[in-house]
């Protein structure tokens, strides 16, 4: 990100599906976690910026599933996201 600018954000959450989640990827604070959510959630609306399809599969590349998550669909193909 060019601007150092920051914003504080502050959300409920279930404290037990935080700490499993935590738990389940090895973190410390909630806010690390915070983090790479927004690291996730950037890198997904820049393939669909890009029009490339989420997907996930088994080891093999089978059993093929695409990500729906109907915010992704809000965002403007037309403008690539300048901040990379």
């Amino acid at each position: 990100m060019a601007d150092s600018k920051k914003t504080e954000v502050r959300f409920s959450v279930d404290a037990d599906y935080l700490a499993q989640l935590q738990q389940r990827l090895g973190l410390k604070k909630s806010s690390d976690l915070t983090k790479v959510a927004l690291t996730l959630l950037d890198w997904a609306s820049d393939e669909v910026v890009h029009d490339r399809a989420i997907l996930s599969a088994d080891k093999q590349g089978k059993d093929v599933h695409r990500l729906v998550m109907p915010e992704l669909n809000n965002i403007n193909k037309s403008k690539p996201n300048a901040q990379h």
